[in-house]
């Protein structure tokens, strides 16, 4: 499952790549930016943790919106190409929205999902799983995110899950037979040698 994330680097892009750092080698990130706005330098510090191929684009041109055009036609082109199972645009910009609505109405089998969200943590699945540290944090977790009668059951099917020591592979060992009449024989024994 490839994720591609598209990133406006003009639009609260420290919240934008929230979550970066959980992603994989097979997921891209691909980060618009404005000579003017916030130093190349600055954003590759944020990207420092990830595993995820990084690519940096400047705007080809600059100006109002000129990075939510370049986004969108970036996107129609994944799109149309069937490059991405899951593509995200990752901002807080609203104008988005028509754009990804007009792709989902038109090409919805090109995709799995195309979506704006405001950070990149928010197009994970079940994230609150990967930030859990301790049992309590992954019960609450579980809670929140199912309600307290599913979360908990989940809770504890997990927990029985895990409890469970696992059987050894291969074939059960053979138990010994008792011997047959073996306390006749041994008694039969010891009355001959007495």
């Amino acid at each position: 499952m490839k994720m591609i994330f598209l990133v406006d680097g003009d639009n609260n892009i420290g919240t934008g790549l929230k979550g970066i750092d959980m992603l994989s080698e097979q997921d891209a990130v691909l980060i618009f930016y404005q000579k003017a706005g916030l130093a190349l330098t600055k954003i590759q510090k944020l990207c420092a943790g990830t595993r995820a191929e990084v690519q940096y684009i400047e705007s080809v041109r600059g100006g109002k919106n000129s990075i939510d055009f370049q986004i969108i036609t970036e996107l129609g082109v994944l799109v149309g190409k069937r490059e991405a199972d899951y593509a995200y645009v990752i901002s807080q910009d609203k104008g988005y929205a028509a754009s990804i609505d007009a792709l989902r109405t038109r090409y919805a089998d090109a995709f799995q999902e195309v979506a704006l969200r405001p950070s990149i943590e928010d197009c994970l699945h079940l994230p609150f799983v990967l930030k859990a540290a301790t049992r309590q944090d992954l019960q609450n977790a579980l809670v929140k995110e199912y309600g307290a009668a599913q979360g908990g059951m989940l809770y504890n099917h997990l927990k029985a899950v895990f409890q469970c020591q696992e059987a050894p592979e291969g074939p059960a060992p053979e138990k010994a037979r008792p011997r047959r009449n073996y306390r006749r024989k041994k008694a039969a024994v010891e009355k001959e040698t007495d």
